[in-house]
């Protein structure tokens, strides 16, 4: 048996070990996906093997490491699939740390890892379901009707659509300057936020902003629906592992825009804003961390101008577009989890290198449409976000 565990509270981390387990049973091998440690006492040391999917951070998933090194000290079958966003603080990373075999999520997690010592036994990327994405596609109404319910349409409005939890490296601060940037420059973009009730806070009062509370709440094949409909997906995250809903919204066609972040880079096509500046935060949530979490700043103003960029080209030049979505869609389908996770699971199992799937592509002209550019209503007055110990843009 495949023990795949993970935290039931991270949506992302439980996504990837999901994928990992479909997977798995397309190998022919057995697996159960598990919230929380399994011990070692608890795996046969013939028959089963452990994948811990979860996130590197020497002071807060110190039980998840001792558990992989115990598998490893009595003879079982044990890695760690590994994220981390930033350089680990030396002071917690134990000696026995070091014994535990971790599998990279990106190449830039893989140098963080190797600078505190650990050991990286190779770098997997995340992955995305193929399958799921031509659901997806078939499914397009459940995300136009979720837009409804917040007055919303592709039709009479440019659709920015942001999906995250509310931890500070996700920018949601930034996200606010960034959509009052938008707000006087053309009333028909929205920017539409799915996050937790934690992430509220950080919004001020804008027309063209509407926040739900629904992240961690929506199945997965309604979010790909959401995703599907956007006219851009908007990245204001400051420091990512990987950030695998990039990686969704290119499989889908949606034109994303997000900062230099290096674990992005490895894999993106979508529109980049420079860095301007990196600044380490060593905090999680307000809460210590074991992570110096390397956030890689940028001007909101140049991030707005990116983002009317890219609305420019769906008014005037769609054939960018469209070309945008042919070249995304090859590059998605090197990083299905057909391709991807096969490799993850020969650390512990025999199995093939890949899964070959059939596909066909979908019409990349069938762009949404968009319309013309309103002129935005005076300004408003805006309520200030309070302060939570993250990084707030100039301006």
């Amino acid at each position: 048996m495949l023990y795949i565990c993970t935290s039931e509270k991270a949506t992302s981390l439980n996504n990837v070990a999901r994928d990992i387990y479909r997977v798995a049973l397309k190998l022919n091998i057995p697996s159960r996906v598990k919230s929380g440690m399994i011990q070692f006492y608890d795996l046969d040391r013939e028959r089963d093997q452990a994948l811990y999917v979860m996130c590197a951070d020497p002071l807060l998933t110190t039980g998840w490491f001792l558990a992989v090194r115990d598998c490893h000290k009595f003879g079982r079958k044990a890695i760690m699939y590994a994220t981390v966003e930033g350089r680990l603080k030396r002071m917690y990373v134990k000696d026995w740390m070091r014994e535990v075999n971790i599998v990279a999520v990106s190449n830039y997690v893989r140098e963080k890892l190797v600078e505190a010592g650990l050991n990286v036994i190779g770098v997997v990327h995340h992955g995305i379901d193929i399958l799921e994405v031509i659901k997806a596609r078939g499914m397009m109404k459940l995300g136009l009707e979720y837009y409804s319910k917040y007055g919303l349409s592709p039709d009479r409005h440019v659709i920015m659509l942001t999906v995250s939890n509310p931890q500070p490296r996700k920018g949601l601060a930034w996200l606010d300057k960034i959509a009052g940037e938008v707000e006087g420059r053309d009333a028909s973009i929205k920017f539409l936020v799915i996050t937790e009730e934690k992430g509220l806070r950080y919004f001020g009062n804008h027309r063209n902003l509407i926040v739900s509370t629904d992240f961690g709440r929506l199945p997965r094949e309604m979010i790909l629906s959401i995703i599907a409909n956007a006219h851009v997906m908007v990245v204001p995250s400051l420091a990512e592992g990987f950030h695998l809903p990039t990686l969704e919204a290119m499989a889908l066609g949606t034109p994303v825009v997000h900062g230099q972040l290096p674990p992005i880079m490895e894999f993106s096509t979508g529109w980049v804003v420079p860095a301007t500046e990196i600044l380490f935060f060593d905090q999680h949530l307000g809460l210590p961390s074991g992570i110096e979490f390397e956030q890689h700043l940028y001007d909101v103003k140049e991030f707005a101008d990116v983002l009317m960029h890219v609305v420019d080209l769906y008014r005037c030049k769609r054939e960018e577009i469209v070309d945008y979505r042919r070249r995304s869609w090859e590059r998605a389908l090197e990083y299905s989890i057909y391709n991807k996770y096969p490799k993850l699971i020969r650390y512990l199992v025999d199995a093939p290198e890949s899964i070959q799937i059939n596909v066909e592509p979908y019409d990349f002209n069938s762009l949404p449409q968009v319309p013309p550019p309103t002129i935005p209503p005076g300004n408003v007055e805006r309520k200030e976000f309070e302060d939570l110990g993250v990084v707030i843009p100039h301006g």
